[in-house]
């Protein structure tokens, strides 16, 4: 399967997604994030542990965004760190979400 970003795919998006990861960095990512995501009991624990270790997300284009906190880039989506969102909302529940202006994105409703 090929992967283009969202401008080349033509869509304007002020919240695009990130670009895949080169292999070390994603393993490095899934190190340190993957136990996290794997054990949160709920969406509101999940926010705060990712924002104890300097990470936050936020929600485009229907994927999850870890995103970097201090920063505000965009790291990786779930999916990248094997842990896409449909698996999360299957164990967690579906996300209370606050739709942002672009229609695009939004962020946890905690």
């Amino acid at each position: 399967m090929q992967l283009q970003t969202h401008t080349a795919a033509g869509w304007a998006s002020s919240a695009p997604l990130p670009d895949p990861l080169d292999c070390e960095t994603a393993a490095l990512l899934r190190q340190v994030l993957l136990p996290v995501l794997e054990t949160a009991p709920d969406w509101k624990t999940l926010a705060k542990t990712l924002a104890r270790k300097g990470y936050d997300i936020t929600f485009r284009m229907g994927h999850m965004v870890i995103l970097n906190a201090e920063t505000g880039a965009a790291l990786c989506t779930g999916r990248m760190l094997g842990a896409p969102l449909q698996s999360l909302s299957g164990r967690l529940g579906r996300p209370a979400l606050r739709l942002n202006p672009d229609g695009c994105s939004a962020e946890l409703d905690l």
